[in-house]
């Protein structure tokens, strides 16, 4: 009797011993599997985004529109729109000006009233739009295809306002 319950308890322990085995070894391969799919969707996904040429302005735009089309340049964004605090586009190089320019005053009225910023940086899976109001006469709507930096941003405005000022 004593060696039927042996056989038992050590049949039992030796088959929970080879299924706990089994099954770490299952679980770890399905992991390593998970992760190299994980990896290969990431790799699908990011690009590197690197700018073309340094710009440099060598002097000041003759229009905005060359302003625009610099900014976009060397800041790396997909499109600019300048307008008003009315919703009026002062210069745009954007496919669809007048969408920016109906949007970014309502979503600085909501920054400023949610968060007390008069710049706003929303993100999607592909693109960030960012809204700024660079003086009290001036927004700035912006389409970018990467992650920018606080600093960025801020020198973004600063040579708004320093084009704008010479060019008014």
């Amino acid at each position: 009797m004593v060696y039927e319950v042996l056989a038992v308890v050590s049949g039992g322990l030796l088959g929970f011993g080879v299924t706990w085995a089994y099954l770490n070894y299952a679980l770890k391969e399905e992991k390593a599997k998970e992760e190299e799919v994980m990896r290969a969707k990431i790799s699908n996904v990011t690009s590197s985004v690197e700018p073309k040429l340094e710009t440099k302005m060598e002097k000041p735009p003759s229009d905005l529109s060359e302003f625009v089309d610099y900014l976009c340049n060397k800041y790396m964004l997909s499109d600019v729109t300048l307008l008003t605090p009315d919703g009026l586009p002062i210069a745009s190089n954007s496919p669809t000006p007048e969408e920016d320019a109906a949007i970014a005053p309502e979503l600085i009225k909501v920054g400023k009233g949610m968060l007390n910023s008069s710049r706003i940086l929303l993100s999607g899976e592909n693109t960030r739009v960012l809204v700024m109001q660079v003086n009290p006469d001036v927004l700035l709507h912006a389409r970018v295809a990467r992650d920018i930096s606080k600093r960025e941003i801020e020198r973004i405005g600063e040579e708004v306002n320093m084009v704008l000022e010479g060019i008014i």
